[in-house]
């Protein structure tokens, strides 16, 4: 079953990666984070090693900018990941970039679900949570 998430969501990030952009001006997207679960080449199964780091609470993904910024906890806010795809798949916002090695994949759906992982050798982070429209909050 894990394996077979992890495919279809590997095949998600490479079909984002490769359709060209199509950004939406200024459109940006204010996500909490619910849950975040790692899980390792050897089906360890247990909360993602951030080392010293704190866990991130709170983020913004700018579809414009094609960033991802973190807004909380305080340490590590300003920190931002470049997006190097922006698209609309199936009524869903997809977001990918590699940094550090590493893919990010954001999905956040038009009812407010975020769905995040991050892929590294030998090791998948899934996070959860929910996104609100910058414009919807007013």
């Amino acid at each position: 079953m894990i394996l077979r998430t992890l495919t279809i969501g590997v095949a998600v990030m490479i079909a984002a990666l490769a359709v060209g952009d199509d950004a939406w001006a200024g459109q940006t997207w204010l996500c909490s984070i619910a849950s975040a679960v790692a899980v390792d080449e050897d089906g360890t199964i247990g909360p993602p090693d951030l080392g010293e780091r704190e866990r991130p609470t709170f983020f913004r993904v700018d579809a414009e900018k094609k960033e991802l910024t973190l807004l909380g906890p305080d340490s590590r806010r300003g920190e931002v990941t470049k997006l190097e795809s922006v698209q609309e798949i199936d009524g869903q916002h997809v977001f990918s970039g590699v940094e550090n090695g590493r893919v990010i994949s954001v999905i956040i759906t038009k009812d407010g679900r975020m769905t995040l992982s991050v892929m590294s050798d030998g090791v998948v982070w899934s996070v959860f949570g929910h996104a609100l429209r910058d414009e919807d909050r007013k």
